[in-house]
């Protein structure tokens, strides 16, 4: 029997969307299937989390058009709530820049499973993610390792 992964995915990007889903499907399909839910921006994403019981996992992208009304500002925001709505749910943060977070402090406030710079990522290393999420296992994109390493070298 195969075993049911409920995704949730959220970035403001189209194509982004779809290559994350069509990657995702063809993992495992003999022993997975995927469900997906998608949003664009903080509101849409902030009324799947409200609306849907439970996600396994969310790739989220840190930056997304805000939703004010909901008090969410970025995918950091959409990933504190839903680690308090759905302990249980695996979130992967994942972004395009490097300059502007700090990836120390990202892992300090919100702790999740994974956290990818974009420009790391190939079909073969969204895949890698996913599957060392699926077993409990955090992953962070070689470029994330990196500037953590090179930040605790020059911190002491």
């Amino acid at each position: 029997m195969k075993k049911h992964i409920r995704l949730f995915m959220v970035d403001d990007h189209p194509f982004i969307l779809s290559a994350y889903k069509n990657t995702v499907d063809r993992f495992r399909p003999d022993e997975y299937s995927v469900a997906h839910t998608e949003a664009a921006d903080a509101r849409e994403a902030y009324l799947a989390i409200k609306n849907n019981s439970n996600f396994d996992v969310a790739f989220l992208d840190i930056s997304i058009p805000p939703s004010p009304e909901h008090h969410v500002y970025s995918g950091l925001d959409l990933a504190n709530i839903l680690k308090e709505k759905m302990p249980a749910c695996k979130v992967v943060l994942l972004t395009m820049h490097t300059e502007k977070v700090r990836f120390q402090e990202v892992i300090d406030q919100v702790n999740p499973a994974g956290l990818i710079i974009k420009n790391d990522l190939t079909f073969e290393e969204l895949l890698n993610a996913f599957e060392q999420i699926l077993q409990n296992n955090n992953y962070y994109s070689e470029s994330v390792m990196k500037i953590i390493q090179d930040n605790d070298t020059t911190n002491p």
